[in-house]
């Protein structure tokens, strides 16, 4: 029988999707390419915080996996942008 996981819910753990979708379309609107390789290593942040402040990822909370998802999309997303923006000054 498996037993299901379920944390407390606690204010990071609500701080941390809220500062990661800011960051995540302010990333999407800025064009300079310093700013966006700034919040390409701040998804490394975010990414790191995700996995300090949620226990375990066997949570079974919404937030939980929310969170995760886009945790990996900042990641991808600011690391693709950032790529295509440092590249276009070198064509």
């Amino acid at each position: 029988m498996m037993t299901t996981t379920r944390y407390p819910l606690n204010i990071a753990k609500i701080f941390v999707p809220i500062i990661t979708v800011v960051l995540l379309l302010l990333m999407m609107s800025v064009s300079d390419p310093v700013i966006v390789a700034f919040l390409c290593f701040s998804s490394l942040i975010t990414t790191m915080l995700h996995f300090n402040v949620f226990e375990d990822t066997s949570d079974t909370h919404p937030l939980n996996r929310i969170d995760l998802v886009l945790q990996v999309v900042f990641l991808l997303a600011s690391f693709f942008r950032a790529f295509i923006l440092g590249s276009s000054d070198y064509h």
